[in-house]
């Protein structure tokens, strides 16, 4: 299941870094293996983790299959009687209650919940203590920082979010950020990931697209990506949908539909918003943009790493 789970994790688009991250962990965890049996010293370290991304990145999908291959490797302990490990989300909404105390007993019992498997903070952020509930919340984010020490060696914890929050949640309690031993940033997608994305999601569906469906794809992908709440593979998913509606009202109209009718998807089965069509040159501008957006970015950080 392990080399499984770390062969999906490396074939999804955008995965590499977080497989390499993996694998490092679980050969450190057989290597230390080695050295107790030697009678050699171990270092402990954190399994925890921090996915940072846009919605729509794959944090999610990714965070269940490093729990299948942390469990493959015996990094974590499977309950008795149980097929698959515990993967146990926590949301804000969840969590609140008029009740005092009812949020932090809550907190407890997901963890306890996970134990053997993953617990999954999404949007982590919603926690950081705010002046509206500052108490409430400090409660909470205490309550999460004892049980990862309580269950430090039971649970794998991972707390997920856009960038610039999830700082301001390290930052809301003293003992959150030494915790996590990882920061993984997951991109958005690129139009050629994302379509690449969506021919993988039609083939496990046994549709087809054609090039021109496939052009079409990437012009509406272009146009949607600078549009506010644009979610990455989630809006990938909503256009193939969409897409596979389309194409059951046109082949509803041929009497007699062949193989290809029911498989194959045309130009004539996606549409593009307010029919907005990109020319090359365009896609090609916009792509230039986003690069050097980009290479900003990693000049910024490479510079804040040399001063700090």
């Amino acid at each position: 299941m392990g080399i499984k789970a770390l062969k999906e994790l490396g074939a999804l688009t955008g995965m590499q870094e977080i497989k390499k991250q993996v694998e490092q962990i679980i050969q450190l965890h057989r290597i230390s293996k080695l050295r107790k049996n030697h009678g050699l010293k171990n270092q402990s370290q954190s399994l925890h983790m921090i996915f940072t991304g846009n919605s729509g990145t794959g944090k999610t999908t990714a965070a269940r299959l490093v729990g299948k291959a942390f469990a493959a490797a015996g990094i974590l302990k499977i309950p008795k009687g149980s097929d698959e490990i515990p993967f146990v989300e926590i949301h804000h909404a969840d969590v609140t209650s008029k009740y005092v105390g009812d949020a932090e007993k809550t907190i407890v019992e997901k963890f306890k919940e996970a134990r053997g498997g993953v617990v999954f903070i999404d949007e982590a952020y919603a926690f950081t203590p705010s002046k509206e509930s500052e108490k409430g919340s400090e409660k909470v984010v205490a309550a999460m920082v004892q049980m990862l020490e309580d269950m430090r060696d039971e649970v794998l914890v991972i707390a997920a979010g856009y960038s610039k929050e999830m700082e301001q949640f390290l930052d809301s309690n003293p003992g959150l950020r030494s915790r996590f031993s990882s920061t993984i940033h997951f991109p958005d997608y690129s139009v050629p990931d994302m379509v690449q994305i969506a021919q993988s999601m039609l083939k496990d569906r046994d549709y087809y697209p054609d090039n021109q469906y496939l052009e079409m794809l990437s012009n509406r992908l272009w146009t949607d990506k600078d549009e506010k709440g644009f979610g990455n593979g989630r809006t990938v998913r909503n256009i193939i949908e969409e897409s596979i509606r389309l194409h059951s009202v046109r082949v509803s109209q041929i009497p007699s539909p062949s193989r290809d009718d029911l498989t194959v998807l045309t130009n004539l089965d996606i549409k593009l918003p307010h029919q907005e069509v990109l020319s090359e040159k365009d896609m090609l501008y916009k792509a230039l943009n986003q690069i050097q957006g980009r290479l900003l970015d990693l000049e910024l950080k490479e510079l804040i790493t040399k001063n700090s």
